[in-house]
């Protein structure tokens, strides 16, 4: 089989090949100029130029998937997924793009703590049914970033150093491979496949359903403090001092914002520990209270349920057009926010270590592990596209408060530095540029693991 990434086709061809597809679907088939087609191939993150593939499908079932790959099998179209649009953003003009936005079954099973979540179903939905039998899974930040997804690239939780990496409490996965078999991924079936798609987002097929373990968390305490800007530095010594020998329970980051047409830019520290259990556990009170000592000019730290828990990073909910690069770091500099660059809408740091330094009992493809402290940027479209090495050179395109205006900017960090690991986190990739920065997520041995498989698990090469 030959597969085009830009396939000419006779229209007639095409739409009766489409047709015929469509007859056996549940769920909608577009092509560019159809009514839907713009909605169906949208992405949260608009930063690349609009998708256009040669088909998208709507998929309502694992039938739909499995029907939509035999087609694009035998019409010589590449594949590609997508369900909510944060990720990679992957070139799919001349594709077929199978939309899961619609596969949206979630059940929870209190008895053994996990959920069962499908495709399209996003993280807030799964913290709500989790919340009423008191438990909490592995969310991120946004609760509207797809929990397959997010899952597949890691996933660093809201109550990571608690909790561990998302991919490690995955008990199996549900697989649609380019033959078209449904095939169950777990340690005792497939289990190169569990070891790939755990963090490592192999490009082997589409995964239409994840079994994820859950934890016995219903309350956290947390929320945010907020600081003016020209304190950066002072902050971030001070947080850094703080931040060395946190217990497990506690989960901390730091931001220096500026959101779009906003001023002043602000400091953000976001906390969320778990709500005191037992004695055994520190009072989230007591850790705080030196950084509250700090005389923050906000404070929204308090206990809450666990369905408050996208309050503590307050992410975006409307779609945006970004660039978002990380690096992972063993040590951070304490004058990192000394001239921070204009072009940046956030920078922000988040202390690893606890639950996410600890192997999984299953091995996956997470690199991480000895990381201390995750280094993530969010720059507007309007910027130019980041290098490969890059972390804080993008142009000053602002007109910026004088924090921001300090000469002689800080030199960028890259992924050859002494404090970084040498890898970027996927799950913090974003932009046209992303797709290209995938292999720095991983070491080498790793990256020709994933691309070994991928080969035997896709030798057309069929999925993007």
């Amino acid at each position: 089989m030959t597969v085009r990434t830009n396939p000419v086709w006779f229209p007639g061809r095409f739409r009766d090949r489409l047709a015929a597809m469509i007859s056996h679907l549940s769920g909608p088939a577009l092509v560019p100029g159809d009514p839907g087609y713009d909605d169906e191939t949208a992405r949260f993150n608009t930063v690349a130029t609009p998708a256009r593939p040669a088909v998208v499908v709507g998929a309502r079932d694992v039938t739909d998937v499995r029907k939509a790959i035999a087609h694009a099998r035998s019409a010589g179209l590449r594949v590609a997924i997508q369900a909510t649009g944060h990720g990679l953003s992957t070139p799919t003009d001349g594709a077929l793009l199978i939309n899961t936005r619609r596969m949206t079954g979630l059940s929870v099973d209190p008895a053994t703590r996990t959920a069962r979540v499908e495709a399209g179903v996003r993280w807030g939905q799964v913290v709500d049914a989790a919340a009423e039998h008191g438990l909490t899974p592995p969310n991120g930040s946004s609760p509207l970033v797809g929990a397959i997804g997010y899952t597949l690239g890691g996933g660093l939780p809201v109550l990571g150093r608690t909790l561990g990496w998302a991919a490690d409490r995955v008990r199996s996965l549900d697989l649609v491979t380019a033959d078209g078999s449904l095939r169950t991924v777990s340690p005792y079936e497939n289990p190169d496949l569990f070891w790939a798609l755990r963090g490592g987002r192999p490009g082997v097929g589409v995964v239409t359903a994840m079994e994820v373990e859950l934890a016995a968390v219903p309350r956290f305490h947390g929320g945010m403090l907020r600081f003016p800007a020209e304190r950066a530095s002072e902050l971030l010594a001070a947080w850094l001092e703080w931040s060395r020998d946190l217990p497990d329970t506690m989960n901390t980051s730091i931001a220096l914002l500026r959101p779009p047409h906003a001023h002043p830019v602000a400091i953000r520290l976001a906390h969320a520990a778990l709500s005191p259990l037992s004695s055994s556990h520190p009072a989230p009170e007591t850790l705080i209270a030196p950084l509250r000592a700090l005389r923050p000019v906000e404070d929204t730290v308090r206990d809450r349920p666990c369905t408050e828990i996208a309050a503590v990073h307050d992410d975006p909910t409307e779609p945006a057009a970004y660039h978002e690069l990380s690096l992972m770091l063993h040590t951070l500099d304490p004058g990192l926010f000394d001239h921070p660059d204009p072009g940046f809408a956030m920078v922000e740091i988040r202390r690893l270590g606890g639950a996410l330094s600890a192997a999984p009992d299953v091995p996956n493809a997470i690199d991480h592990r000895t990381a201390a402290y995750s280094l993530s940027t969010i720059a507007p479209a309007t910027t130019t596209a980041f290098t490969t090495t890059t972390a804080f050179t993008a142009p000053n395109t602002f007109t910026a408060p004088n924090v921001f205006a300090a000469p002689n900017p800080k030199p960028p960090l890259d992924l050859a530095d002494p404090s970084s690991t040498g890898l970027r986190f996927r799950n913090f990739l974003a932009g046209p540029e992303a797709p290209a920065l995938a292999a720095e997520a991983y070491t080498p041995a790793t990256w020709n693991r994933l691309t070994s498989l991928k080969t035997t698990h896709d030798p057309h090469n069929l999925f993007l």
